[in-house]
């Protein structure tokens, strides 16, 4: 008989102090969702031919080894005369950004990226052109998935090299040029600053 009672209550205690070492999961504090983060990014790419580039920044949520957030960019491509007139080529909008990195505790992982934009492409009338003349602009969409490696410099700091490929859609009103001609391989340098689930 006693070594019953003991037997229910060590069962009883251990049942207890599981119930309170265990941790109430909300959407705001899931098990799963590991930190945030944000930071820059520099393009190179090209359109119609001209190699370019430029910049941008996101930020994002990180949730298991995947994050879901927003970015914007903008590039430039040399000048162009259209008409006797002389622009500036320029590509630029934002959108959700989505990614994937693993295994993210290692120093040296796998990432991969995918942003899903809207924005315009433009030429932009030059300072010096004698011409007064407004830009020309049209709307676009722009697909473009990465893939590459990132680097873990110190916890709160991330670096990613990836290559991927833009798709552009959408284009009908910018003189000279087709959705077609801003599609282009992409490199993309990613600085991610935030926590990551790690110490």
């Amino acid at each position: 008989m006693k070594k019953a009672a003991f037997l229910i209550f060590v069962l009883t205690v251990g049942s207890v102090t599981l119930a309170l070492a265990q941790k109430e999961q909300t959407l705001a504090n899931s098990n799963k969702t590991k930190g945030g983060f944000g930071g820059p990014f520099f393009l190179f790419s090209q359109a119609d031919g001209k190699a370019g580039g430029g910049a941008g920044g996101g930020g994002g949520f990180i949730i298991d080894d995947f994050f879901i957030g927003g970015f914007g960019q903008g590039e430039a491509f040399g000048q162009r005369r259209v008409n006797n007139r002389s622009y500036d080529v320029t590509l630029g909008g934002g959108g959700f950004w989505l990614g994937y990195a693993y295994p993210s505790y290692k120093v040296l992982h796998l990432y991969s990226t995918l942003k899903l934009g809207w924005g315009s492409a433009a030429l932009r009338r030059r300072d010096d052109d004698p011409f007064d003349n407004d830009d020309i602009t049209d709307q676009i969409f722009m697909v473009i998935p990465e893939v590459g490696a990132e680097i873990n410099l110190i916890h709160w700091f991330r670096l990613g090299l990836t290559a991927g490929y833009r798709v552009v859609g959408g284009l009908h009103d910018l003189p000279g040029f087709a959705s077609q001609d801003f599609n282009s391989p992409v490199l993309a340098v990613t600085l991610r600053f935030g926590g990551f689930g790690y110490n």
